[in-house]
């Protein structure tokens, strides 16, 4: 039989890789003197970070773990593990020495040295960093992209609030360059009415008085005239001397 000192581990397995931040592991080493340590994780490094964050603590990447020492003794398949707080566990070991269980819990052994860490955990932790940060870099980004997004989103309307609440001022007519020396404004020619010109001169015509009637000679009775032509008659005549017509 194989001897039992050396590391062993029990992976909790998330289901979505990445153990090194998605899942727990529980890790348990023999020593040769007959004493144990056991190192349970009680939360994986993302929960741990995202509960820290959501109350306000500092985020850290260390694993939250609680650290058990004890003694132990072998019998045959039997390890019975003397914890120093006063508890005890009994575990079995599997017939070819490659693990052993802790009640529900099954411990792979992964090393035979209680010094150094087991290589093929070593290389599977640099991966699972490696994927991470490439991850974060990539989810980083996108977050940036959106937040810049909504905020370009958010200016915009409120920019186009202000503007449709503040009064529009008349807008001004453009003004025109005053024109310099080498640019003078060609004179504009001034109107001016045309003069009538000026009427012959004719001289004043006199007035005809047609048929002037003498004044009577004084001593004589008054001429009268007809009604009808208004031809003058003499005085005594009964019919006109021109129409004929009655005097009256």
């Amino acid at each position: 039989m194989k001897p039992i000192v050396g590391q062993y581990e029990c992976v909790h397995s998330s289901g979505v890789g990445l153990d090194y931040f998605t899942s727990r592991i529980d890790r348990l080493v023999l020593q040769q003197n007959g004493s144990f340590v056991m190192t349970v994780q009680s939360q994986s490094r993302a929960t741990n970070a995202a509960q820290s964050f959501l109350k306000g603590q500092q985020v850290t990447s260390a694993a939250p773990e609680t650290r058990l020492e004890g003694t132990y003794t072998q019998q045959d398949l039997q390890v019975f593990l003397q914890f120093n707080n006063g508890g005890n566990e009994q575990a079995h070991l599997t017939p070819d020495g490659s693990g052993m269980q802790i009640g529900p819990n099954h411990f792979t052994k992964v090393s035979d040295s209680t010094l150094l860490p087991p290589t093929h955990r070593l290389q599977k932790d640099m991966d699972d960093i490696a994927k991470g940060l490439k991850i974060a870099s990539t989810l980083g980004g996108m977050a940036v992209k959106a937040a810049k997004t909504i905020h370009g989103t958010i200016q915009s309307v409120q920019e186009a609030g202000s503007q449709q609440n503040s009064p529009q001022a008349p807008s001004s007519p453009p003004q025109q360059p005053a024109a310099g020396p080498s640019q003078a404004a060609p004179a504009q020619p001034s109107y001016s009415p045309p003069t009538p010109a000026a009427a012959p001169y004719q001289p004043p015509t006199q007035q005809r008085v047609a048929n002037p009637t003498p004044a009577p000679p004084p001593g004589q009775p008054e001429s009268i005239f007809c009604d009808q032509c208004g031809a003058r008659c003499r005085p005594g005549k009964r019919f006109c001397n021109s129409c004929g017509a009655r005097l009256a």
